[in-house]
């Protein structure tokens, strides 16, 4: 392989497991990823360190079954910078949402996607088994 390979970053992960009864700024921690080229994605803590400076895309699609709803909005150093929402209220129906952004990063940064406070946390679900998922790349 050529060098320029070495120095991509990439990486696409997603939850094996539902959530249910999520706490408001609750860090969802992804636990299985498909690909983690150069490992700046951490799966324990959910946590995407970048490397260098520069631009980043960040993309997530979040689902959850009838009855429930998801707020996940996506931070860099602890300021959010974006959410997706899925509602499947009043039911019966799963609900689908997604976003996209392009964020200008510094060395060290950090981004991952937490819980928002929208909904009774007794109503909030993510669903799992790579229905819900998190990427991310350098561009």
């Amino acid at each position: 392989m050529n060098s320029f390979y070495y120095h991509l970053v990439y990486f696409q992960a997603w939850n094996s497991a539902t959530f249910t009864n999520i706490k408001s700024g609750h860090i969802f921690v992804f636990d299985r990823t498909n690909t983690n080229h150069g490992n700046h994605y951490d799966s324990s803590n959910g946590n995407f360190t970048a490397p260098r400076d520069g631009p980043y895309v960040f993309t997530w699609t979040v689902v959850t079954q009838d009855k429930y709803s998801i707020n996940v909005e996506l931070f860099r150093n602890n300021e959010r910078v974006s959410r997706a929402q899925a509602d499947g209220q009043p039911g019966p129906q799963n609900s689908s949402g997604s976003n996209t952004v392009v964020l200008d990063l510094k060395t060290g940064d950090v981004v991952n996607l937490r819980c928002g406070n929208w909904m009774n946390q007794d109503q909030r679900q993510l669903f799992g088994d790579t229905y819900s998922t998190f990427s991310g790349w350098a561009l």
